[in-house]
C-alpha cells in the first residue's frame, strides 16, 4: 500500500531540502518527488566549463558503430528533417 504525504516548503538558498517524517519507521522504503512551481525556477544558461564538466561532450567518442560523425550527423539531420509528422 502506498500513503501520500505532502509537505510544503521554501527552498533555502544552499538548495538543500530536509523532509522530516517522525511518523515512519527506520528502513522503511520511500519515494521521493518534488514538484517546483515555474515562475520560482530559477533558468541559468551553460558556460563552456559546465558543458565539459557534465559528460555529454565525447559521450559517443568509442562508439564503432557510428563511423565518420559528419556523415553520421548529416544522416540524422536528412532523418529528421523527412520524418513523417504524426496526427
Amino acid at each position: 500500500m502506498l500513503t501520500a504525504l505532502r509537505q510544503t516548503m521554501t527552498v533555502p538558498a544552499d538548495g538543500n531540502i530536509k523532509i522530516y517524517l517522525p511518523d515512519l519507521k527506520p528502513g522503511s522504503k520511500a519515494e521521493v518527488i518534488v514538484l517546483v512551481e515555474e515562475n520560482a525556477r530559477q533558468h541559468r544558461h551553460m558556460t563552456g566549463s559546465d558543458l565539459l564538466a557534465s559528460g555529454v561532450v565525447g559521450l559517443w567518442a568509442k562508439r564503432k558503430d557510428l563511423g565518420d560523425s559528419l556523415e553520421f550527423a548529416r544522416q540524422l539531420r536528412q532523418n529528421a528533417e523527412h520524418r513523417e509528422r504524426g496526427s
